[in-house]
């Protein structure tokens, strides 16, 4: 049985991998969000690893930041086994930049990450 959890295994981290997933990873734009992704080839326990960025250039409370950074998380945290079904061997590394100027609500931040998702299954495929 497949858990629901978000664990530290799970979340981007690190300088390194982060900046690597920056400068050799693919991006594409899915309103509300810009997206980067890299597949990497070493087998981890956990086939994803997702980070989640809100500027503080859009939105200067950290009240709403931390917010949309929340609803961000659950909305992967519910939908990740579409990830984690297509990912056979390896591990793929994904990093959500919010780059819309509006507070969007739940439900619609939860559509957009699950085209996301199927998007990325389709370039891995």
């Amino acid at each position: 049985m497949a858990t629901n959890t978000l664990c530290k295994e799970e979340r981007l981290h690190g300088k390194r991998v982060i900046s690597n997933l920056f400068e050799n990873g693919f991006t594409f734009f899915l309103s509300p969000y810009k997206v980067f992704w890299i597949k990497i080839p070493e087998t981890y326990i956990f086939p994803g690893c997702f980070g989640v960025s809100v500027p503080k250039r859009r939105f200067k409370r950290a009240v709403k930041r931390n917010l949309l950074k929340r609803r961000t998380r659950e909305a992967f945290r519910i939908n990740k086994q579409i990830l984690n079904a297509a990912v056979t061997s390896g591990q793929v590394h994904l990093m959500v930049i919010y780059v819309s100027d509006q507070l969007l609500p739940y439900a619609e931040l939860e559509k957009a990450m699950k085209k996301i998702l199927q998007r990325i299954v389709q370039q891995i495929e």
